[in-house]
């Protein structure tokens, strides 16, 4: 058996500095400070860093919320603006098979068609004018016009019960 001697070690230590006694104030002896007491400073900062990281934590909620409450609110305007959109597509369309519809109806041959069904035929003579007594004539060269409002009540009385 071999045995091993143990190993010498030198600790090498970094030479000190000089102090220097006129730049240093002396220091007063430290000692351990009872628990629970702090300085009135350090307590009034930490209160401070507290009331702020609060505050900056409130605002920060009350900013997501806000954001939150104003996305919501885009998105059922958005919604409502869609249905508009759908109505207004349902109505266009409506409008523009009426408009078909009102043209087939009053077309010149559909009209036709129905007078005949009806047993109605085309005036082989021209249209006559009815006399009307009392009433003013017509200018020879039929650019006057006839005033309503007067004419009427020359006219009224020989329609009798006749009126709508």
């Amino acid at each position: 058996m071999t045995t091993v001697a143990p190993a010498t070690r030198r600790a090498v230590l970094a030479p000190r500095r000089p102090v220097r006694a006129s730049t240093q104030r002396p220091r007063p002896p430290l000692r351990v400070a009872p628990a629970g007491t702090t300085s009135a400073g350090a307590t009034q900062a930490r209160a401070r860093r507290g009331r702020a990281g609060a505050a900056l934590v409130l605002v920060t909620v009350f900013a997501l919320v806000t954001v939150v409450l104003f996305h919501v609110m885009l998105a059922s305007g958005q919604l409502h603006l869609d249905r508009l959109n759908l109505r207004i597509g349902r109505a266009q369309r409506e409008y523009e098979q009426l408009r078909l519809e009102t043209s087939r109806l009053a077309s010149p041959e559909r009209i036709l068609q129905e007078a005949q069904r009806l047993g109605l035929a085309v005036p082989t003579e021209p249209a006559r004018y009815l006399p009307v007594p009392d009433a003013p004539p017509l200018s020879a060269d039929g650019n006057q016009t006839a005033n309503t409002l007067e004419d009427w009540t020359k006219v009224k009385s020989h329609l009798g019960d006749q009126q709508p």
